[in-house]
């Protein structure tokens, strides 16, 4: 029986060339200041946490959405808007 090639060997066997080799692709530093995404949702931040599936808080949170079909995102947004107001964090942190 023939032993089989590796699948990655075409990948290994071509070597990349140096960056130097193409004077033509001039990359400029990243902005510092620019946030990170993925594309996948551009201009958005991303808020959340992770939970044990088995954790209570978890469930109902699921089987709130579930039964008012509203989405975890609009669920997050209106906690996390009750619990600013609650703690009223504008007053607390200077803001006001």
């Amino acid at each position: 029986m023939a032993r089989r090639s590796s699948l990655l060997a075409p990948a290994v066997a071509t070597k990349a060339k140096p960056e130097s080799a193409s004077p033509e692709r001039v990359t400029s530093p990243p902005d510092a200041r620019a946030p990170r995404s993925s594309g996948q949702r551009p201009g958005k931040y991303h808020l959340g946490a992770y939970f044990n599936p088995d954790d209570p808080t978890a469930e109902a949170f699921r089987v709130l959405a579930a039964r008012t079909r509203r989405s975890h995102q609009d669920l997050l947004a209106e906690a996390i808007a009750e619990l600013v107001a609650k703690y009223d964090a504008d007053k607390q942190f200077g803001r006001a």
